[in-house]
């Protein structure tokens, strides 16, 4: 089982973080890359906005939730 955890602030001072689970560690990987690439479209204004709403860089890993190790 693996864990990707994320950690990100917004350009106004809000501070998100979560996790969400993935059986495998590819999946974790595709699902850290599309939010990654979310977070990206969304501060290049993709969704309307002229200014960037996220304070580079987020963090997102993936690590083993047996041992914490990535």
């Amino acid at each position: 089982m693996w864990i990707m955890l994320w950690l990100f602030m917004s350009t106004t001072g809000g501070l998100t973080s979560g996790s969400a689970e993935f059986p495998t560690k590819e999946a974790c990987e595709a699902g850290r890359k599309e939010l990654g690439g979310m977070l990206v479209r969304v501060n290049e204004g993709g969704d309307g906005t002229a200014r960037p709403m996220f304070a580079p860089p987020p963090e997102i890993r993936c690590i083993q939730k047996a041992t914490g190790k990535p």
